[in-house]
């Protein structure tokens, strides 16, 4: 979020501990009863899909939480202040994604938290409940993914974001979800657009187990789409050997195998096979013979037709050597009472010739097919991106680059630029409503553009726009994330993120010179994170010579900035006290405050303004009472402001 200490109804906001899904998580605090919670926060503005979603989820985890001490407990949810929320249970500790990024958590470790996974599977493959009207089998988490796990500090294990949680109903076998992790989604699920079964979650179990013995993740790619023909392609990932026994790998083999007959068919199954090995018995993994089988196994599916050769001249480079063809010798034989006979006889290089024509053809035709069924699915996505809002942007996103996967560009080429389009249209309006100064932009609102804009440029690398836009957002992150680690006390760290916005904001402004946008961002930094008020106010200055004109939120600014400045003044004074150097001090101090209080008079209706106007004020009284005294010769410390 945009700011620290924001209110959402009577949750007072603290910090920004995470995201879940489409919803960002804050650690808050309840002003009814003091408690600490975690509040999810999702804009009421998102896209209805989203909404329903997070809606659908809370309900669930409500009932949930009942059931299985897998999750975390349900306080509340409801909606204020343009945002909906859910209350839950604050958990201290750290994400399992963040204990993988320090590296292997040793197989102890991983296959008890692997065992607490599959009782949280268990849990949900037995829930039942009626929602809405409509009686519920079992659930489906839909994310399952190690930032979706808690490792609380009393050794516990949560999972995390029901925002994203379906429901498989008893007259439905299976669901879509277009939120979840490529990562962590199993090729089948990949192949069919995001369908999910009961066993959705195993192969994500899987490939978690391989992150937590390995430190890295089973499947990498340079990019969303090759990672996606990775996946798909069914082959098993770099053997662990080494780094854990036989009967454990075999498991993993087994959870992550290119059959999905062949795996495991519940958590229950998983369960007892790791407790087989924690146990020191052989595993069911092993009696089957894998992980061997892994590479035995057959792929369910070809991701390239295989190549029949038709006829024996194709598979040769050289004709052999053969005695003469008795009716290739009556061509040259004369017949009676007529010319010599013309018969006709395929050589050998036209044979092959032919055949390449006909595979040339075969292939050309597979091509056109194939970028006619790529485009018609990208028109049908091009269709409903207008109607999406920007948080529902990275499943659209990532729909155009799974068709631009199977695709040589030409069929995707009106939804890469429908998307480029609207996604610049969409992060224009954060930027707006930054400008506009109406309402805080938070700092999620940032980093879907920033995501957005990331994957645009892609698309269209030449536009200067889309970078600009892209800094832009970039360094109101760094700026966010300085203002935290200052009030943290983090002061060089700080330091290093406010010279980034710096940077970001400047590349911004010289990509796009005629935009005033940047300069704001410039003054913003200047004064109300690095105290330097008169940077601030040039850059102010810049962005009005480009058509802004500033607002009651840059004077507020501009006051708070000298304000400040009088206070660091009045601060050396007193370290100056009897020296000559205290009345010039003071001298400047009274200015200071002078400045702050002309900007205050200006905008004296906002509360901050009124409560600025009171005590620049007083400090300005007392400042002027001890400059008069140290031009008389006189000393009475105690009356420098505090």
């Amino acid at each position: 979020m945009a700011t620290v200490f924001n209110r959402i109804g009577s949750y007072q906001i603290h910090d920004d501990i995470g995201r879940g899904g489409m919803a960002s998580v804050f650690l808050a605090t309840d002003t009814r009863t003091d408690a600490q919670v975690a509040l999810r926060v999702v804009s009421a503005r998102a896209a209805v899909d989203v909404l329903e979603a997070e809606k659908w989820g809370a309900e669930l985890q409500e009932q949930f939480c009942r059931v299985s001490s897998l999750v975390p407990q349900f306080y509340e949810r409801g909606s204020a202040d343009g945002y909906l929320y859910v209350a839950m249970e604050y958990l201290d500790g750290e994400d399992l994604s963040d204990a993988i990024r320090r590296g292997p958590l040793g197989t102890d470790r991983a296959v008890a938290v692997a065992v607490e996974l599959c009782r949280f599977l268990e849990d949900a493959r037995r829930f039942t409940c009626v929602a809405n009207g409509r009686e519920i089998q079992h659930l489906l988490h839909g994310d399952l993914t190690p930032a979706n796990v808690r490792l609380t500090s009393d050794g516990r294990i949560k999972v995390l974001d029901f925002g994203i949680a379906k429901a498989l109903s008893l007259s439905r076998k299976v669901t879509h979800n277009d939120f979840g992790s490529v990562p962590y989604l199993s090729p089948e699920r990949l192949e069919s657009g995001g369908e999910m079964d009961a066993t959705d979650g195993f192969w994500a179990l899987g490939v978690m187990l391989y992150e937590m013995i390995g430190g890295r993740p089973p499947f990498r790619a340079e990019s969303t789409r090759r990672l996606e023909e990775l996946i798909r392609s069914r082959r098993p990932p770099a053997s662990l050997n080494g780094l854990c026994p036989p009967g454990l790998r075999a498991v993993l083999a087994k959870l992550l195998g290119p059959d999905p007959t062949a795996r495991y068919d519940s958590a229950q199954a998983i369960r007892e096979d790791l407790e087989r090995y924690r146990a020191g018995a052989p595993t069911q993994a092993e009696a089957e013979g894998w992980p061997a089988r892994a590479v035995d196994e057959p792929a369910t599916r070809r991701t390239r037709p295989a190549v029949e050769q038709t006829d024996e001249t194709t598979r040769r480079t050289k004709p052999p050597s053969s005695p003469v063809n008795p009716v290739a010798a009556l061509a040259t034989t004369a017949a009676p009472n007529g010319p010599p006979l013309a018969a006709k006889v395929a050589s050998p290089t036209r044979s092959r010739s032919r055949t390449l024509r006909i595979v040339l053809i075969v292939v050309a035709l597979s091509i056109v097919i194939n970028e006619i069924t790529v485009a018609v699915a990208a028109n049908r996505v091009a269709d409903l991106v207008p109607m999406r809002e920007l948080d529902a942007l990275p499943a659209v996103w990532s729909r155009y680059e799974s068709l631009s996967g199977r695709s040589l560009g030409v069929g995707t080429i009106s939804l890469g630029r429908s998307l480029t389009a609207h996604t610049e249209t969409l992060t224009d309006r954060v930027v707006a409503k930054y400008r506009a100064g109406v309402s805080t932009v938070w700092e999620p609102e940032w980093l879907m553009a920033r995501d957005a804009l990331t994957r645009a440029i892609v698309v269209a690398p030449g536009q200067k726009r889309l970078r600009a836009s892209l800094r832009y957002c970039e360094g109101h992150l760094a700026r966010i994330k300085g203002d935290t680690r200052k009030k943290r006390n983090e002061l060089a760290a700080a330091q290093q993120e406010f010279a980034s916005a710096v940077s970001a904001f400047r590349e911004a402004a010289q990509l796009r010179p005629e935009w005033p946008d940047p300069f704001l961002g410039l003054a913003r930094t200047f004064i109300s994170s690095l105290g330097d008020v008169d940077r601030g106010a040039d850059a102010l200055s810049q962005a009005e010579r480009l058509g802004y004109k500033p607002g009651e939120r840059e004077t507020l600014q501009l006051a708070d900035g000298y304000r400040e400045r009088g206070d660091t003044l009045v601060r050396s004074a007193r370290q100056l006290e009897g020296m000559p150097q205290e009345e010039n001090h003071l001298t400047r101090a009274v200015e200071a405050y002078e400045q702050a209080l002309a900007h205050y008079l200006k905008i004296g209706g906002l509360n901050d303004a009124t409560r600025g106007i009171r005590q620049t004020q007083r400090d300005l009284e007392r400042v002027q009472q001890r400059l008069t005294e140290v031009t008389s010769h006189t000393t009475t410390p105690e009356a420098l402001p505090q």
